[in-house]
């Protein structure tokens, strides 16, 4: 469809995709039928101005004349013909058409403005809806991915695909169709008036369609790499300006402004130069495009006088195509400058539907978990993130019966915070097996699975907004007083006295507006509130001075009764108290045992131990 508009200037590979986003107007047909009605009036009254000057100088000065005998003959042709004459001689020939010709003239150019603005609000009001509706539904796709893919994805390019490019593929697509169909319209209509008043030099006219459609192709061709380019640009500095935004601090801690000015000038400057050869294209266009015409326009005035010399046209009807000409110029260049716009367009909605099309968290899971007493095995577990890189974990094998505390201790990269990612099925295991009670954690639907598991990691993320809703986030349905023991639980009491606005305090982006210890404890209160029969703490206490620290492992130590605990720490105090220690080294396990037992081995374990990190 949209390659036929275009006179074959775009294919179907090119709009496969924008076809497949026009599901979201079909809701809104009626519109944009009520849309199409206006542009109809439009080019209807648009044309029919043009066709005003010929009787305006042919009649309109000549003095008033009796009704003109109608045909007798019968027929839809002789009925439409003397339909004509009479409206021709109500406006025209009676002695009134001193003020009916002025204001018939008012009437035609406000009926074009509201068809204007009809035409316009409608199809604006489509374009704001469907962009809302694809914009939730790639928050909705956005909330499926994994988190492989979040990881890999930089939050400028989400952002540029859900924002941008939603907007420019469909704003322009409601503004391409106003001018596809509208300035179209017009051209068709200006045509048929050209054609009635003088056929022969029509055809000259005509002449020029096929000139303006292969200039568009060629600039086509020669900017689709480029406004390609612009678009991935705008993505990259997104990524910047994101980046240096959330890494203010160690901007101005290690001095790195000039570097950070430097790596955005690079980028703004690609931004420019792109912006320059588009401007500059499309600039180039207009000229060329009302070149042609112009040519074609001084061809037509040629023979025209030639014609008016041998008596086959009058001074009105030469006039009205001259002025049907003109009117003419300003559609045939929005239609020969439309490819910018659509290539826009079309690109853009290769993003939007690249990201529709991203493959969702795979969850095979058909069973859920009611009563879980927290038994966990690892049984011959390899994860490799790489194809040919080294495995994180290495026939790893770990039983953790229901209620133990197991500390899982080793140097960086070992491949403790591995086995913890495995649980929640953030991360998936090459080979092996992991189950909970017996049951694969593979079988389990992913969304029931992850409610028996809480998890407080080193990488803390608070929400900006209260103090009470990041803490009542893990558990929504809980009531005030059970969020306020949980705050309490975590020592965050002083958090509370010290604040007018208590629980209900914001606390920024990313709780910006707290220390870094409060913000560590903020995430173990939502752990608490949780009270899932799981715990995972993936250094939960790195953030902690000491006396917060103390405070925290109490209620760490109230949460943890009865419950199976998985510790990811270094700090010793931390995994002293753990019913068993498991030491880790290349993916492998090389010690286990308690903490007494391993001191007395005198191995690994030992030796970490006494390292700054243990003490």
């Amino acid at each position: 469809m949209i390659e036929k508009l275009t006179f074959g200037l775009f294919s179907k590979v090119d709009t496969r995709n924008f076809m497949r986003l026009m599901i979201y107007i079909k809701p809104y047909k009626l519109r944009i039928f009520g849309a199409l009605l206006a542009i109809f009036g439009v080019a209807l009254t648009e044309s029919y101005l043009a066709a005003f000057i010929a009787p305006l100088v042919n009649h309109g000065f000549e003095a008033p004349q009796a009704l003109p005998e109608l045909s007798a003959a019968g027929g839809l042709i002789a009925t439409l013909q003397n339909w004509k004459t009479q409206f021709t001689y109500m406006i025209w020939g009676t002695a009134d058409k001193v003020w009916i010709v002025p204001l018939f003239f008012i009437s035609l150019i406000l009926i074009r403005g509201i068809c204007r603005f009809a035409s316009t609000y409608l199809m604006t009001w489509v374009s704001v809806m469907a962009i809302s509706h694809i914009r939730r539904d790639m928050f909705s796709k956005m909330l499926l991915l994994s988190s492989d893919f979040h990881q890999k994805t930089p939050s400028g390019t989400v952002l540029m695909n859900m924002v941008q490019m939603t907007e420019v593929s469909i704003s322009n697509a409601s503004n391409v169709f106003i001018t596809l169909t509208r300035d179209t319209l017009i051209v068709f209509g200006l045509v048929c008036v050209l054609l009635y008043l003088n056929w022969q030099l029509s055809l000259i006219v005509a002449l020029m369609f096929p000139l303006l459609s292969l200039l568009s192709r060629y600039y086509r061709n020669r900017l689709k790499n480029i406004i390609a380019s612009s678009q991935q640009s705008i993505g990259t500095m997104n990524n910047v300006i994101s980046e240096i935004h959330q890494g203010h601090r160690v901007v101005k801690m290690f001095g790195g402004q000039e570097r950070a000015a430097q790596r955005f000038s690079v980028i703004n400057n690609t931004i420019v130069r792109l912006g320059k050869k588009i401007t500059q294209a499309t600039a180039a266009r207009s000229p060329f495009s009302e070149l042609i015409a112009s040519v074609a326009l001084a061809v037509v005035i040629f023979i025209a006088l030639w014609q008016s010399q041998a008596g086959y046209t009058t001074i009105g009807e030469f006039m009205a195509f001259i002025v049907a000409m003109l009117q003419m110029l300003s559609p045939i260049k929005n239609l020969a400058n439309i490819s910018i716009p659509m290539q826009s367009m079309f690109l853009a909605a290769d993003g939007v539907c690249g990201f529709l099309d991203e493959q969702p968290e795979k969850d095979s899971g058909t069973q859920t978990l009611s009563q879980v007493r927290g038994r966990l095995k690892f049984d011959q577990v390899d994860v490799q993130y790489h194809e040919h890189g080294k495995k994180a974990l290495d026939n790893f094998n770990l039983d953790i019966r229901p209620g133990e505390r197991v500390a899982l201790v080793g140097r960086s990269g070992s491949g403790k915070t591995t086995v913890v990612n495995l649980l929640p099925r953030f991360v998936t295991a090459t080979s092996g097996s992991v189950s909970i009670d017996g049951i694969n954690i593979n079988d389990v639907k992913l969304t029931n699975l992850r409610t028996k598991f809480a998890l407080v990691s080193q990488d803390v993320f608070l929400f900006d907004d209260t103090l009470y809703n990041n803490v009542a986030y893990s558990r929504p349905e809980a009531s005030e007083a059970e969020v306020t023991a949980a705050i309490q639980a975590a020592n965050l009491q002083d958090v509370i006295n010290n604040n007018p606005q208590g629980i209900h305090q914001p606390i920024g982006a990313n709780g910006s507006q707290l220390s870094g210890g409060q913000r560590q404890r903020v995430s173990i209160a939502r752990a608490i509130l949780k009270d899932a029969p799981i715990l995972l703490l993936d250094e939960a206490t790195s953030a902690l001075d000491n006396e917060s620290e103390r405070l925290v492992q109490q209620a760490l130590e109230r949460l943890m009764t009865g419950r199976t605990s998985i510790i990811v720490a270094h700090r010793l105090s931390t995994i002293e108290q753990s019913d068993r220690i498991i030491v880790m080294d290349e993916g492998k396990i090389i010690e286990e045992g308690s903490h007494q037992e391993l001191m007395d081995k005198n191995g690994y374990y030992a030796a970490l131990q006494k390292m700054p990190k243990l003490s």
